[in-house]
């Protein structure tokens, strides 16, 4: 017994000795027969492995979730808890679900082989066995869980890299498209920066009266002060669109963010000669989304039934929106009956022609103008917030562009 356990304690010096590089895999081996858990071990140290003993399935639990193992070699004949349950529990621990566990067995039977696959296991080697056949099957095991882990690792890369690139080529479109709305920006901040140079004119002429108009020059104040907010508010609203930041989701009402898409160009509308009206939702609209790249595709949607209705005519909301309608762009927000909340964009141009199913294409575009890029990185945004995006020709005329976006779960206490 002494010798043994000196063995024993040699062992693990030596595991322990071994530099991480040349340590071939973290196995935890589960048997409840001594000298087999003892020549497993042993075969398997000498083999340049790190191993674990675990006598029984309760242990082999304890220790997997103390330091998740490489891979497990899992007799299934035990007292207490079996190999089936100990394989089943594992597939139910994150971080331990992905864990190869290959079952040893002194039956072979197809039965006992379809059980062990069900509840999880990768691989079966029965007893008595050998030990080549088990190297060369913790080995392929091994491997394979490493080509896994690396393709995950990759994965989750390629993923990273896909929503820098969305987020710098949708800052590119936010460009593009804040020319137009620039446009409407100093059309509509000529109004509150003339009231603001007016009233500072009439403010210094009731202080040149004896004694001076203090009343109406406090009066002339406020009204500078609000001009000057809603300056501040508009510059503020640029700002936001250009800005270069990585997304971050927050809770939004949906009916909010078209109220504002409105706000912003309605300017645009009016120089149009379009009528831009919004149908909110009855109840807040809740979703989880960045609230830059929601107003961006917002904007990238009216402004698209805008320039399907063609050229100004004269007359807000005249009968030419290019077919014969009302020049008229409706932005409706409801909940759909799957659960999810959408936005409806409709206008009254002549609809979408043959090439309706590219629409979301990058670089296709029925305009003579254009890069072709706004609408597939509108739907390249909803998808990345777990939504869907569609377009459909009106059965009157004009055509709808859609997107659902999945509705945010209810705040703490209830709040919308």
């Amino acid at each position: 017994m002494e010798a043994e356990g000196r063995r024993e304690q040699a062992r693990e010096q030596n595991q322990a000795q071994q530099a991480p590089e040349q340590v071939r895999g973290d196995i935890l081996v589960v048997e409840d027969t001594p000298a087999s858990l003892q020549l497993l071990s042993k075969l398997l140290t000498d083999a340049g492995y790190r191993v674990r003993e675990a006598p029984n399935g309760e242990l082999a639990l304890w220790s997997a979730q103390a330091q998740a193992p490489e891979l497990v070699l899992l007799d299934i004949r035990m007292p207490g808890i079996d190999g089936y349950e100990v394989c089943s529990r594992l597939k139910q621990m994150p971080g331990l679900d992905e864990v190869p566990v290959i079952f040893l067995s002194a039956h072979s039977d197809t039965d006992d082989k379809l059980r062990g696959f069900q509840v999880g296991g990768v691989d079966f080697i029965s007893k008595p066995f050998h030990f080549e056949e088990v190297n060369a099957r913790v080995m392929a095991h091994l491997k394979i869980r490493r080509l896994q882990q690396q393709l995950a690792a990759q994965n989750d890369q390629l993923q990273r890299e896909s929503r820098q690139r969305l987020a710098e080529i949708a800052h590119m479109n936010r460009n593009a498209s804040a020319s137009v709305y620039c446009a409407a920006l100093v059309h509509e901040l000529n109004q509150p920066l003339a009231a603001i140079m007016s009233n500072a004119e009439a403010a210094e002429l009731f202080l040149q009266m004896t004694p001076p108009a203090l009343d109406d020059v406090e009066e002339i104040l406020g009204d500078i002060r609000r001009d000057d907010r809603r300056a501040s508010e508009l510059i503020q609203r640029m700002r936001e669109l250009l800005k270069k930041s990585d997304p971050v989701a927050q809770r939004l009402d949906l009916n909010e963010a078209v109220a504002q898409v409105i706000a912003l160009l309605g300017s645009e509308a009016r120089m149009r000669r379009v009528l831009l009206q919004a149908e909110p939702a009855p109840a807040p609209l809740m979703v989880s989304a960045d609230p830059v790249q929601l107003q961006q595709i917002l904007i990238n949607l009216v402004l698209n039934g805008m320039d399907a209705m063609g050229a100004s005519p004269q007359g807000i909301g005249a009968a030419d929106g290019g077919c014969g309608k009302p020049r008229q762009v409706v932005l409706r927000a409801g909940l759909r009956g799957d659960g999810m909340a959408e936005v409806l964009v409709r206008d009254h141009g002549c609809g979408f022609g043959a090439n309706q199913a590219r629409l979301f294409e990058s670089f296709f575009t029925t305009k003579a103008h254009g890069m072709g890029l706004g609408l597939s990185i509108a739907a390249a945004i909803v998808q990345a917030h777990g939504g869907r995006i569609w377009a459909d020709n009106n059965p009157d005329g004009g055509a709808t562009v859609g997107f659902a976006l999945p509705s945010a779960p209810a705040a703490a206490g209830g709040q919308p």
